[in-house]
């Protein structure tokens, strides 16, 4: 079995484009959720499968969630055969396709078996550790079963491993979409007349998929022309980037943090850092490519050189605004309210001035200053030096804004001043500041930042000017 675009299986639907109430009903009604998840980009039937949900590829590309539709109950042939198609199409781009979802009105005495199995060991099996000697033995015994009804074993196991099976009855299809608008884009809370009229230009768009693909930006325009008041609403609604410790689930944007904030951040090469903040850009090339919105939502609570990373990676230069929670509180950069007076006590420290480095030190509440003398010694030692130290805390935006817009412009200072072209900075203090001071970091210089890691100072992270 091939794979191909001129096949016969991929063309007949495209051709033809009757009969697709049930595959079109699947769509709308989902189209909600896959707004909701921030790495769908698109959306094509009729190419390979009957519909592709496309979503960014943290490694290039996109990863394609192929469905096939099919608007009755299988039986036990057919139900093979279409495991079969998603094999043969795995097989031919792994890359690309990694997951398979297959749609109908139910499954038949001979197919039930099969599918309640596999649901049985992703559903309670997910409780057991990966490697466990009782998951292999179901996926020996899965395996078993595919042999004796009909030598399907390694169908079987494929399904296991990539296929979702759907039950989905079309009928209410119109008012379940205003339902799952409800229930996935709650902010939005549109009234019925304009959710209708959503759902009408969703249909158009839907029923143009066969001819090229339905991209994120326009599902979002039809949205914003609705009226001014839901365009500021879904604008405004942040997009949210995971912080992780391990793998992002495909649907989501992600960053794997873990080894960046732990104790094995002090292993970290100059590369690792870099190839953290490459896959940041990707991500947010993708936002800007993909979608309308500009507020990035991001965990605060990280260490002081990847909070500051990341506030880089999506900075203001970049068209971005940060949604930032942190200890409970949320700080939006979007606000630029200042708390009065004065953040900072400014203390300038000469060094050789034959050298185009510098460092600054940043404290507060507790001064960053003493660590630094312990650990300062040759080369550092001679830099001149900036120290911003307060004992004033941020407890809200407008104290957030001062602290980051008196920094920033302290840096900008001292580089001009002493025409330094390489900043070694060293913060100590909450890492929601480090994010937001990354967010405004571009256009000062070179700024290699440290961590705090095993009793001293470490490089971390090189961020170019």
């Amino acid at each position: 079995m091939t794979a191909s675009l001129l096949e016969k299986e991929s063309t007949g639907g495209a051709i033809a484009r009757v009969g697709f109430e049930y595959q079109d009903a699947y769509v709308l009604e989902h189209i909600p959720e896959w707004l909701a998840q921030g790495a769908f980009s698109h959306l094509v039937s009729e190419a390979i499968g009957d519909l592709e949900v496309c979503y960014f590829n943290p490694n290039g590309g996109f990863l394609r969630r192929m469905y096939e539709a099919k608007n009755h109950t299988l039986t036990v042939t057919q139900f093979w055969d279409e495991v079969a198609r998603f094999k043969a199409v795995f097989e031919a781009s792994p890359r690309e396709f990694p997951r398979f979802v297959l749609v109908c009105r139910d499954y038949n005495g001979n197919t039930n078996p099969i599918v309640s199995k596999i649901e049985r060991l992703r559903g309670v099996g997910s409780s057991y550790e990966s490697n466990s000697p009782i998951l292999e033995a179901g996926r020996k015994e899965l395996r078993e079963w595919g042999q004796k009804n009909g030598d399907k074993a390694d169908l079987a196991e494929f399904a296991l491993d990539h296929v979702e099976f759907v039950t989905y009855t079309s009928e209410s299809a119109d008012q379940a979409f205003i339902g799952q608008l409800n229930e996935k884009l709650p902010g939005l809370d549109l009234p019925a007349s304009l959710a209708v009229r959503l759902r009408d230009d969703y249909k158009g768009q839907i029923a143009r998929s066969s001819s090229g693909p339905v991209y994120r930006k326009e599902l979002e325009a039809a949205l914003c022309d609705l009226r001014d008041a839901e365009r500021q609403t879904w604008l405004s609604t942040p997009v949210q980037v995971q912080l992780l410790s391990g793998a992002t689930p495909f649907h989501e944007l992600g960053l794997d943090v873990g080894s960046f904030n732990g104790d094995a951040r002090a292993a970290k090469t100059l590369a690792d850092w870099l190839s953290l903040l490459a896959a940041a850009g990707r991500i947010a090339e993708f936002i800007n490519g993909s979608t309308t919105r500009r507020v990035i939502a991001l965990d605060g609570k990280q260490r002081m050189s990847t909070s500051c990373l990341l506030g880089y990676a999506f900075s203001a230069t970049r068209g971005f605004l940060l949604h930032v929670e942190h200890n409970g509180i949320s700080y939006r950069t979007a606000i630029h309210d200042r708390s009065p007076g004065t953040f900072f006590n400014e203390v300038l420290t000469a060094g050789d001035a034959q050298t185009s480095e510098g460092i600054v030190c940043i404290g507060f509440p507790t001064a960053v200053g003493a660590d630094i003398n312990l650990m300062s010694s040759g080369a550092l030692a001679k830099l001149p030096r900036l120290t911003l130290e307060s004992s004033r805390t941020i407890a809200n935006t407008e104290e957030l804004n001062l602290a980051v817009v008196e920094s920033k412009n302290a840096l900008v200072r001292f580089r001009s001043q002493n025409q330094i072209s390489k900043l070694h900075v060293f913060i100590k203090a909450p890492s929601v500041f480090a994010m937001a001071l990354g967010h405004r970091l571009n256009g000062v210089c070179a700024i290699q930042l440290n961590d705090w890691v095993d009793g001293r100072y470490q490089p971390t992270a090189l961020l170019d000017s």
